[in-house]
């Protein structure tokens, strides 16, 4: 499990949620539970017309009677070791996402719970924290539409923050829905790079990162210079991904024939028709990937300094 330098704690600003209009609570039996994640939280924001920022619904990870799930609920060791008020509660972090508001809508969509059941899933089962700059290879729309919103990347809740709670700190850490090419620029550079960008730009999210996954338009259409800006940054900075993991299944084929995938891509939707979403490359494709991760073992091998970035699937 990889620490990381805890976040600066704030106030408890759970005002902040509570200012919203309206609150709903979806239990984990409602998304085919058992899940890690009691409830989700989900709330009814106004956003802030003075800073563009658009009605949203926010959903917020939760446990019984409003407490955490990815974070230390109990104090008692029963699912985290022991740590205090000085130490990280739990994982150190709970999970938030804000969903812009179509219009006329009355009620949350529950898909994006769902999603956050499955990240928390893989939490638990692997140890790994979701940290602010990581990113989340999806490959499919997040809603299974035809949306170009595929990915995901982490950031730290606007509102929210981090909070210190008489079991730890706790970083309140946001699901942010991006394209494709939004995706690549955070794995060839990196994701906090790609935020600061999108949160100059309303269309793609603005200050408080709503998703919007009617959004056609990616940060490089939206505004054309932000290509050389991502070009500099990886020529300056460099990738701060450190590593990459994958789920491959093996089977014998005969020559020429077409091989149908045996499983289902992380994150694909339930109950979709087979072969939706279905990610398949190229053996030109394969065989890129076998050079370039040559290229970077090789390269790597003098290369001094911890790196932040990764990559959870």
């Amino acid at each position: 499990m990889r620490r990381h330098k805890p976040p600066v704690a704030t106030p408890l600003v759970m005002h902040d949620i509570r200012a919203a209009e309206s609150f709903w609570a979806l239990p984990a039996s409602r998304l085919g539970g058992p899940d890690p994640l009691d409830y989700i939280s989900m709330y009814a924001n106004p956003g802030n017309p003075k800073l563009n920022i658009p009605a949203h619904w926010h959903y917020v990870s939760a446990s019984r009677a409003l407490s955490f799930g990815c974070s230390d609920l109990h104090g008692d060791g029963r699912v985290h070791e022991l740590t205090g008020p000085e130490g990280v509660s739990g994982f150190g972090f709970e999970l938030t996402m804000r969903l812009k508001r179509e219009e006329g809508e009355k009620s949350p969509p529950t898909w994006p719970a769902a999603i956050m059941q499955a990240l928390a899933k893989y939490v638990f089962q692997s140890e790994s924290i979701l940290c602010v700059g990581d990113h989340v290879s999806w490959h499919c729309p997040l809603d299974n539409s035809e949306s170009r919103v595929q990915h995901m990347l982490m950031a730290q809740d606007s509102q929210l923050g981090a909070v210190t709670t008489p079991n730890g700190l706790v970083q309140f850490v946001q699901i942010v829905g991006v394209t494709t090419e939004e995706l690549r620029a955070a794995q060839h550079w990196n994701g906090v790079g790609v935020l600061e960008i999108m949160k100059r730009m309303p269309s793609a999210g603005g200050a408080w990162l709503v998703t919007d996954m009617r959004r056609g338009e990616s940060i490089y259409e939206l505004e054309p210079s932000v290509a050389e800006e991502v070009e500099n940054g990886i020529e300056v900075e460099g990738s701060n991904l450190s590593g990459v993991s994958s789920r491959i299944v093996w089977a014998e084929t005969e020559l020429g024939s077409t091989l149908a995938p045996l499983s289902a891509p992380f994150g694909k939707p339930e109950g979709a028709p087979e072969g939706d979403c279905v990610p398949r490359i190229t053996h030109v494709e394969s065989q890129q990937i076998k050079t370039t991760l040559q290229k970077g073992l090789l390269q790597g091998g003098g290369k001094g300094g911890a790196t932040q970035g990764k990559e959870a699937r």
